[in-house]
């Protein structure tokens, strides 16, 4: 049931707990009307959907069951369908959207025989001329042919649908008959080859070599682990694996990272997903692409100038995010970063203000449970690397403790423990951290978070002699540069300082529940 917030003095108008429609569970989110459009943001972080009034070619209501759903069609193509509304929210919508809101009658009989459109950005399947069910062709991972008059359809999936324990749409097969007058085949190929190559077209599956605007043939990705040809498209890229191909839409990528190994000669490239990728049972909504720091690309993208500059024009999803060009060179990961910022819109994040005790990296070596991995401290969060990635927001953190891996002082201990407590009660405990970057992240944090068991006055180790916490050394200076470092046309004389960099994990924004048990492999898992 929505909870409507009343309107604002600036005309703005809230309802909450709305539904994004999509195949796996739907996501809860808000749902805020203004006079220019709306905006639906969801719950927790993660996925905005933003639209402006005269974008929207249509608004349908319909009602089911005990739910309403709002439709809105787009001028191009596009459909999403908010769930969640009340019966009396009807009036409130109408006086506020531009556009006129027609009703939509519902088929509530059961049948599963009728007719089936694809138009636009959607497949329809109506019964007696009342719509039955729709799907999105965006959400459609794969099709094939299944016997000579069958098509089955996959769909992407979501980790909503794991999270909250609810059944979600994998698989749809339609029995298309041969005297079907919609799909018209012959003897070459069948009613249900013809509708197909239609699902295929409009799901953008079909890939032939004029779309791919740039492949990077055997790049290694540490999670999910495997070597992939990497191929990148208008609306997509794709992974091309021996056993399993990833498709990735650019609307799913959230930020781009770029995370230099430290005493390592390979650079970490991670995009954080919303929603991740699935192999098998596990979810990955974190990639992270590994490259050679001797790598060096020149490229020269396969793109029309008149595409190329209706990119330039709609990639804008958020502010600063780098133009794409023609041309780049550079290291393999600078490269390919940069081509996926063009192409989705995004921005490129570097870690840049805490430094370990040497001062060549960006992380601190640690255990996560029985695996080893790397303790990123950012500037707004806490991100561990690898089995499983685990990202920790400082917003969501209500204390962090020192502690002691062995037995007696800490500061006669060769290493000590990080204990990160939760708002939500989840804790993480980093052990067998080094002894001498005490003072380094004990000095990053001291500012930022609260920590527990912690006297009067700063308390600071020196690496060589046990010393009281009452000791007052001298503090380390911080770099005036932002952690999560948005890397710009400008700002490309940065990247010679990466190629030292410590970690080899990926660094976020966006607000994600890692599982401790999600990968056999090195599975990782935004605001």
């Amino acid at each position: 049931m929505s909870a409507e917030v009343a309107p604002s003095s600036g005309g703005v108008h809230q309802f909450g707990s709305i539904y994004l429609a999509s195949t796996g569970a739907a996501p809860q989110g808000t749902f805020k009307l203004e006079g220019k459009g709306f905006t639906w943001r969801k719950q927790g972080g993660g996925t905005t959907v933003q639209v402006q009034s005269d974008e929207v070619k249509q608004v349908l209501w319909a009602r089911s069951g005990r739910e309403n759903i709002l439709t809105v069609k787009k001028n191009d193509g596009e459909q999403l369908a908010f769930l969640g509304f009340r019966e009396r929210d009807l009036e409130e919508l109408k006086a506020r959207f531009s556009q006129e809101i027609t009703d939509q009658e519902l088929s509530v009989n059961g049948r599963n025989w009728g007719d089936i459109k694809v138009e636009d950005s959607q497949l329809s399947f109506d019964v007696d001329g009342k719509k039955a069910f729709e799907v999105t062709m965006k959400d459609i991972a794969q099709a094939s042919l299944q016997g000579k008059n069958e098509v089955a359809i996959e769909f992407q999936a979501d980790d909503t649908a794991t999270a909250t324990k609810e059944d979600a749409l994998v698989e749809m097969t339609f029995y298309v008959p041969p005297e079907s007058t919609t799909f018209v085949g012959d003897d070459e190929k069948s009613s249900a080859k013809v509708f197909l190559e239609k699902v295929l077209e409009k799901a953008d599956l079909v890939t032939s070599s004029n779309d791919i605007i740039l492949s990077m043939p055997e790049v290694a990705v540490v999670v999910p682990r495997g070597r992939y040809e990497v191929q990148l498209q208008m609306n997509f890229l794709k992974l091309v694996g021996q056993s399993q191909d990833f498709k990735i839409r650019y609307s799913s990528i959230m930020r781009v990272f770029i995370l230099p190994k430290v005493h390592q000669p390979q650079t970490l490239v991670v995009l954080s997903l919303d929603p991740p990728i699935r192999k098998g049972q596990t979810f990955y909504p974190h990639i992270l692409f590994q490259f050679h720091n001797d790598d060096v690309e020149s490229v020269h993208l396969n793109i029309t100038d008149e595409a190329l500059e209706k990119k330039n024009q709609n990639e804008g999803a958020q502010k600063d995010a780098g133009k794409l060009e023609k041309s780049f060179e550079g290291p393999s990961s600078d490269v390919f970063a940069k081509v996926v910022r063009g192409l989705a819109g995004v921005k490129i994040s570097k870690p840049q203000k805490f430094k370990n005790n040497d001062g060549d990296g960006h992380c601190v070596r640690c255990s996560y449970k029985s695996d080893d991995g790397y303790l990123f401290p950012l500037e707004r969060a806490f991100f561990y690397v690898q089995k499983p990635p685990i990202l920790i927001l400082f917003d969501d953190v209500e204390s962090v403790e020192f502690q002691r891996q062995q037995g007696g002082s800490m500061y006669s201990a060769k290493t000590f423990d990080l204990a990160v407590k939760t708002r939500s009660d989840q804790n993480y405990l980093f052990r067998s951290i080094s002894k001498k970057e005490y003072n380094s992240v004990f000095g990053f944090l001291k500012d930022r978070i609260k920590i527990e068991g912690l006297s009067s006055g700063s308390t600071r180790m020196s690496q060589d002699q046990e010393l009281p916490p009452e000791l007052d050394m001298e503090e380390d200076e911080e770099s005036d540069d932002e952690d999560f470092k948005e890397e710009s046309e400008e700002d490309d004389d940065d990247d010679s300082d990466e190629s030292d960099e410590d970690d080899d994990d990926s660094d976020e924004d966006e607000d994600e529940d890692e599982s401790d048990d999600s990968d056999e492999d090195d599975a990782p898992k935004k605001k």
